[in-house]
């Protein structure tokens, strides 16, 4: 079975991009063979940084007509391998069209193709009403996984005490995610700056012991946290 891993969250700035770039290196250093695309217009950073390394591809999700057929290519490629998509925000319903009008879901159970959304959260309100909204929209056949970004929050009572999210979660048997805090602004900063990878960071000697040893610990504690969910 293929299977197709959509990273996104709706709103912007909850770190959507560093979750997928982290599980893009996770099947780097696995030897995990991977199709990557990117289908942020503004800001593709993961095709900025892993265009290379991931041979990351640039897809497009829009309600104009001119571009309808620009994402199949992420459903083409999954007929193959697995594939990893970064999301922009707000793409919520050009997403939800490319399902309904080329019946997506249908045609993937016959081709064996499964689809994840890995919706990143930073814990506050609107974050967690676009999750539920998210899951209303797509529904239970495209696998949640809710990922709690540490890195943006370490506050996560109003989502363990929302009752009718937790019960939608519940009923879609969506998975939970805990996401460590990458430590360092300055490393994170010089990544992106210089569209570093993660194996480029942590060989680049002229971060310094510390710094390098950081990203090593960020990685471990993300791959720690992908093994848990269990999906790749």
């Amino acid at each position: 079975m293929a299977d197709i891993h959509l990273f996104g969250g709706e709103k912007g700035g909850v770190g959507k991009s560093l979750v997928c770039r982290a599980a893009v290196q996770y099947h780097l250093d696995n030897k995990l063979d991977v199709s990557v695309f990117d289908t942020d217009r503004s800001n593709p950073d993961v095709r900025r940084i892993y265009g290379e390394a991931a041979k990351c591809r640039v897809a497009v999700f829009s309600e104009g007509e001119k571009y309808e057929d620009k994402a199949n290519q992420i459903y083409n490629a999954a007929l193959k391998k697995r594939v990893l998509c970064n999301l922009p925000a707000q793409v919520m319903i050009p997403v939800r069209n490319w399902f309904e009008n080329n019946e997506l879901l249908e045609i993937a159970a016959e081709d064996g193709v499964r689809f994840y959304q890995w919706f990143v959260s930073d814990g506050g309100y609107d974050s967690l009403n676009l999750l539920g909204k998210s899951m209303e929209s797509l529904g239970p056949t495209v696998q949640h996984i809710m990922v709690k970004n540490y890195g943006k929050s370490d506050d996560w009572e109003a989502f363990e005490q929302d009752e009718a999210l937790q019960a939608l979660l519940v009923e879609q048997k969506a998975i939970i995610m805990d996401f460590p805090k990458f430590i360092g602004s300055v490393e994170r900063n010089r990544m992106d700056s210089e569209n570093m990878t993660f194996a480029q960071a942590r060989e680049d000697k002229q971060l310094g012991s510390i710094s390098r040893q950081r990203v090593k610990k960020f990685l471990r504690e993300a791959y720690a946290a992908f093994e848990e969910v269990g999906v790749f």
